[in-house]
């Protein structure tokens, strides 16, 4: 059995490896990332091969393309592959597959998740709206930052259709003029583009049942379910709402010494897409009218601490759980529970 660690770039792919009971090793430098000749160069080895690749741009495309070839090919975080602090050695793309394909063989590796072609789209997608509609807000905030260097004190939503008629009205001097223009046309651009792709957004969700199981629960709409159903995947991979909330970054930070343990703020890691989607999400029942179950915990836990942001991330910490146990048993959110009911959802 072949031990190969791939060190996947761009356009190539170094491939170093061993076959730990009889020594061989092998070295493929600088293989095309082609198909064709990926297929040929590790056809040509003597199998099985079992082969692990460090995640990356490209890494899902070269898996899917790769993973036939291979009895088993895991997909690794870096943060299980290097360690800044004690690697001293210059990196070169062969002594990093080396090393790659000997964390393998030791069994120091926890293969990532690899979403299948339907959710990475999905996830294209999702992603795709969320930077559209950023790049509205900051040409936005740059059309009121011309204006108002020029003295210009806008009383209106400059996306609103009174606000860009007060815009067109403005007089300013020649090139200020003409960069208000090119401002609003890539405006107008923007948002074409975000139009498009929320309409693409709400088509995705009607045709996911998971979507529709999401948008049950007050708050949620198309695009807040099909970015979770995106962002989450296949939810049996959860033992529980806890290492779904770590995998969305909404766990704290543990400082521990001997005895002594404090929790800090927010941990940097986790999927910044999916707690931007649950934060979002738990703003809006904060801002919310309506009387639900999470609204209430939500005040239950502002009041008590007297701090509104600390409870909405412990409100989206409680949608997790909701998100986890609606996904697993397939059941539409209900607003009224028996207690049986109640003790799996939110109290």
């Amino acid at each position: 059995m072949l031990y190969l660690g791939l060190d996947v770039h761009s356009k190539w792919t170094t491939v170093v490896g061993f076959d730990p009971e009889s020594g061989e090793t092998v070295r493929l430098d600088r293989v095309s990332n082609e198909p064709e000749a990926m297929g040929a160069a590790l056809g040509a080895l003597a199998g099985p091969l079992v082969g692990v690749l460090e995640a990356g741009t490209n890494s899902w495309a070269i898996y899917r393309q790769l993973e036939p070839l291979f009895e088993r090919l895991v997909v690794a975080h870096p943060a299980d592959l290097w360690d800044r602090r004690q690697d001293r050695q210059a990196k070169t793309d062969r002594r990093d597959a080396l090393r790659m394909a000997q964390k393998l063989y030791r069994g120091e590796i926890t293969p990532l998740y690899v979403p299948d072609a339907r959710t990475q789209d999905l996830r294209c997608l999702v992603r795709s709206k969320v930077r559209a509609s950023r790049w509205v807000t900051k040409l936005t905030n740059e059309i009121g930052s011309l204006l108002r260097s020029w003295g210009y004190v806008g009383r209106r939503s400059l996306l609103s259709k009174s606000g860009l008629n007060d815009v067109a009205r403005a007089q300013l001097p020649a090139r200020s003029a003409r960069i208000l223009a090119l401002w609003l046309q890539m405006l107008s651009t923007a948002q074409a583009i975000e139009d498009e792709l929320e309409q693409a957004v709400a088509e995705e969700a009607r045709a996911e049942p998971e979507c529709a199981l999401l948008q049950t629960v007050p708050g949620v709409g198309p695009f807040t379910a099909l970015l979770l159903r995106a962002e989450i995947g296949e939810i049996g991979r959860f033992s529980g709402p806890k290492a779904l909330a770590k995998y969305a970054g909404l766990v704290p930070k543990v400082h521990q010494s001997g005895e002594t343990c404090r929790y800090g703020p927010l941990a940097p890691w986790g999927n910044r897409w999916l707690r931007y989607a649950l934060v979002l999400w738990a703003n809006r029942i904060a801002a919310s009218r309506r009387d639900t179950r999470l609204r209430r915990f939500y005040w239950r836990r502002s009041l008590a601490g007297n701090k509104s942001n600390p409870a909405k991330i412990a409100t989206a910490r409680k949608a997790i759980q909701v998100i986890y146990h609606l996904l697993r048993r397939g059941e539409a959110w209900q607003e009224s529970l028996t207690q049986e009911e109640r003790a799996g959802q939110v109290a």
